[in-house]
């Protein structure tokens, strides 16, 4: 199943490992370098031109996306 995560884009539910809140959860210093990290081997993205609220770790890299995470949830539940 494909899930739309904003602007258009869609994920295959499959490749997803986890959805990230981007509120606190980005300010410790572990994601802040993992962050770093996946943008220097340039496999970040963005679904979107807004704000992001939510990072999505996939099998190909890190999807940043202004959808909550909670609505990001919602949508991999149904």
């Amino acid at each position: 199943m494909y899930l739309h995560i904003g602007a258009g884009r869609l994920v295959r539910d499959s490749e997803i490992i986890g959805c990230f809140d981007m509120d606190g959860r980005a300010d410790s210093q572990l994601n802040r370098d993992f962050l770093k990290a996946a943008e220097r081997r340039g496999v970040t993205s963005s679904a979107g031109d807004d704000l992001p609220r939510t990072f999505i770790l996939t099998d190909e890299g890190v999807i940043f996306t202004h959808i909550s995470t909670a609505a990001v949830v919602g949508r991999v539940k149904k």
